[in-house]
């Protein structure tokens, strides 16, 4: 990240405020509430000086950006607002938008048939890149739809410049420039056609064969899926020698790649607009999850036409049920999606989310005067009576005006709510969507509510409300090893073997978070022949410590020394080994199971495993050796006795 002022480098100074100009520049033109930045520089635990600290990094921004400014001048560049800050796109320039402008100019010489220009504008785009997009706040969940949406602006800039090579004759070009881009990119199936197609005219019909295959074994290995009917098309071209496929100079007219034969001609071209979702497909961040995307498009439609509906959305923690909703609001063009978030590491007003939700919709009906209890909620009046009747009016008054406004607001457009976190929202807020749930049916509205599934307790009462409005559920678990290997080759721009994927997956369940948490540390210690003493990441350790933590200090002792016993144990041995009652311990371990930390084996009475490797491997490694051996000892006396569960294979 670079800024420069009057034509002359800046410094943005520490690494949490250059991340706040990263989150900025990444909102460009949009304001980046307070709670966003505060959980992309902090993470799940600000401290409580964190507010100080921002105004501070705001404060030293301002004056570095605008180093003329008087004081007590308004400042043109970096502004307040009620919600949070904006950095003004009038006043700044970024190279997001001439990246964003060179490609599209790329596309629209492409699509008026003129190669030569297409291949100038690409180029001159790609040549913006030096790096990946903001490389600061990347991991941030806020920031990952639009680092995903340049990821795929740029891999399409890539393909639209080889198409472009190729189209002038380049192929010897092209070949080189394919070859390096599906070694990183495998299962670009754009990116294997125009490489199949410059082998061929390379003279190369052999290799050109050999890449169509290869991609057809991939897709079907690790996608189950067929290659679309333009790459087998042109498999049985390139062996019947088709003339199409052979080179010729573009003369003026349609777009020469059209000219090159019916193969090439069957790929659609996209022209990128600013600001335009990622595409679906192949994109660096998202990977699976197609059930449960077409199940969330099923229940869009249906809300789409009035009849509208509740599906929640649950999971362990890391399982990406936030990815999982923003890759479906990608998807979803068509309606209007009103985002709300229970943050958990700041404390928030009553109705927050909605907050959140209401600001949205309002601003995509300017039209409309906002009846006042709506006004009252965007004006940060969100207090109540205290009990009584008159607290009960109020509260039934305010409701029913939010439900009236949205429901109202559904039959324009359909509109999407989305309440993320929904564990960690207030009373008020959980009181206002289970009285919302009583008029989705009747709306054109979407209401997806995601939440962690060891803190379902905290939505008992609003399940039972979102039951009655025919709720449906998605819960979440791990991805597959396909879909494991497929991340991993994305995350490292290479193929990963299916052993070393196996290897991630054992570890992580396939836990999203904990597997591209890995995956940045597996690369080198995978190239030395080391994958399986890749140490467990901070940021894994840490939130498998907080999970175990909240269980309180028995199931510590419980999983401490069943981490010691092996993946798989006995309860009754660990509960010995650990000087806890069996009856405290299995108490105990239901609560255990419950979190999702451990499984119960359905086929031997009284055993269980951890749910994901790393879990064991964690707690195993916050204990000194000495501690190790004392309950390794205590372990094998205990699976020692007659009537105790014999767990000598795990120990040993």
């Amino acid at each position: 990240m670079e800024a420069v002022v009057t034509g002359r480098p800046v410094d943005l100074g520490a690494p949490k405020q250059r991340k706040l100009v990263a989150l900025l520049v990444s909102r460009l033109g949009q304001t980046v509430p307070v709670d966003v930045m505060l959980e992309a520089l902090w993470a799940e635990s600000p401290p409580p000086s964190a507010m100080t600290s921002l105004q501070s990094y705001v404060a030293n921004l301002r004056r570095v950006l605008e180093p003329d400014r008087a004081p007590r001048a308004p400042t043109k560049v970096l502004h307040t607002n009620d919600r949070g800050y904006l950095l003004d796109g009038h006043t700044v320039e970024v190279d997001v938008s001439s990246f964003e402008r060179r490609a599209k100019a790329g596309w629209q010489a492409w699509n008026r048939g003129d190669p030569h220009e297409a291949l100038t504008g690409f180029e001159a785009a790609l040549a913006l890149w030096r790096g990946e997009a903001y490389p600061e706040v990347s991991h941030s969940v806020h920031v990952a739809a639009e680092v995903a949406r340049l990821g795929e602006l740029r891999l399409s800039a890539v393909e639209g410049q080889c198409a472009a090579l190729l189209a002038v004759g380049a192929h010897e070009v092209a070949v080189a420039e394919l070859e390096a881009f599906m070694k990183a990119h495998p299962l670009r199936e754009y990116g294997c056609e125009l490489l199949s197609l410059a082998l061929y005219r390379a003279g190369r019909q052999a290799d050109a064969l050999a890449v169509l295959r290869t991609n057809q074994r991939r897709l079907g290995e690790e996608l189950g899926i067929d290659p679309r009917p333009a790459l087998q098309h042109l498999e049985r071209e390139i062996l019947s020698h088709a003339p199409g496929l052979d080179w010729r100079p573009a003369p003026n007219g349609p777009s020469p790649v059209a000219r090159a034969g019916p193969t090439v001609a069957a790929v659609p071209l996209r022209v990128p607009t600013a600001r335009s979702p990622a595409p679906a497909r192949n994109t660096d961040v998202f990977v699976g999850r197609e059930g449960a995307l077409r199940h969330l498009a099923t229940v869009a439609a249906e809300a789409a036409v009035g009849q509208g509906r509740v599906v929640t959305v649950s999971g362990e923690p890391g399982i990406g049920k936030t990815r999982l909703l923003r890759r479906f609001a990608e998807l979803a063009p068509e309606c209007t999606v009103l985002w709300g978030a229970c943050p958990g590491h700041v404390a928030t007003p009553p109705l927050w989310p909605w907050r959140q939700v209401l600001a949205t919709a309002a601003g995509h009906d300017t039209g409309r005067r906002l009846p006042g209890p709506v006004a009252e909620v965007l004006d940060g009046e969100t207090g109540l009576p205290a009990e009584g009747a008159d607290a009960d009016t109020a509260t039934l008054r305010r409701f029913e005006a939010i439900v009236h406004y949205l429901t109202s607001a559904s039959q324009v457009t359909p509109l999407v709510i989305v309440l993320d976190h929904l564990h960690q929202a207030d009373p008020h807020s959980l009181r206002l969507l289970a009285h919302l749930a009583e008029s989705v049916s009747a709306s054109r509205l979407l209401v997806a509510a995601s939440y962690r599934s060891d803190e379902a307790g905290a939505l008992t009462g609003t399940s039972a409300a979102l039951a009655r409005a025919e709720m449906t559920r998605v819960a979440l678990t791990g991805l597959g090893v396909a879909e494991t290997r497929a991340l991993a080759s994305a995350m490292l721009h290479r193929e990963v073997s299916r052993a070393s994927a196996e290897e991630l997956w054992y570890r992580t369940g396939g836990n999203p978070f904990y597997l591209r948490q890995l995956i940045k540390v597996f690369d080198s210690v995978e190239r030395s022949g080391r994958a399986r003493t890749a140490s467990v990441p901070a940021p894994v350790r840490e939130v498998v410590l907080g999970r175990v933590e909240k269980l309180g200090p028995t199931a510590l002792e419980l999983l401490s020394v069943a981490a010691i016993a092996g993946g798989t144990f006995a309860i009754d041995v660990v509960a010995e080994a650990a000087s806890v009652e069996i009856g405290e311990a299995l108490r105990v371990v239901d609560a255990i199971v419950a979190a999702g930390l451990i499984g119960e084996d359905q086929q031997r009475l009284g055993w269980y495993s951890f749910t994901h490797a790393l879990t064991a491997e964690v707690l195993y490694q916050t204990m000194g050796r000495l501690r190790r051996v004392h309950l390794l000892r205590r372990i094998r006396a205990a699976a020692a006795r007659p009537w105790k569960g014999s767990i000598f294979r795990t120990a040993d």
